[in-house]
């Protein structure tokens, strides 16, 4: 007991230091201005000094959240593996790591190559560019439409435990 305290206290410290360093960003991003003038497709465009910072700041969000989802969730799998009891288990983990290769490889296959004019009139006609980013797309939107799915499942009682 003592130790499931211990670490609740710690994801606490930790979400808490997180949004702490959240917020620093983004009034830094907000409130120091814009400051930086760029060239870019034949006109001058002024941007926040501080944007670089707030898109590096969310990739490691994301890489931070996606690797605690895995390291726990394989962490939880290998823990209910080794509990015996009788009936169906609750572990989701290995079917959760499956559907999710199973988007991205679905996403890939489906992934055009196609160029795209952009609206200013520029072609993006590099094949790895395109496919990649079609792939991250169908990626997101599939794994969007089942996290929806599964909220609503939830919310619904379907994955309560019958004692």
């Amino acid at each position: 007991m003592e130790n499931e305290n211990k670490q609740i206290k710690a994801s606490k410290w930790a979400f808490g230091i997180l949004c702490i360093l959240s917020a620093v960003v983004l009034v830094m991003f907000y409130g120091v201005g814009f400051g930086k003038t760029e060239y870019l497709n034949g006109s001058n465009i002024t941007s926040p000094t501080y944007t670089g910072l707030l898109i590096v700041w969310m990739y490691a969000l994301v890489v931070l959240c996606a690797g605690a989802v895995l390291v726990f969730g394989i962490a939880a799998g290998i823990r209910n593996a080794k509990i015996k009891t009788k009936g169906p288990r609750t572990g989701f983990v290995g079917i959760v790591i499956l559907l999710t290769a199973v988007a991205v490889v679905a996403s890939f296959l489906l992934a055009s190559t196609d160029a795209v004019r952009l609206g200013d009139n520029t072609l993006i006609d590099k094949a790895s560019t395109l496919k990649l980013t079609d792939t991250c797309l169908y990626s997101i939107y599939a794994l969007v439409i089942v996290t929806v799915i599964c909220t609503v499942l939830s919310m619904l009682g379907v994955f309560k435990s019958k004692k």
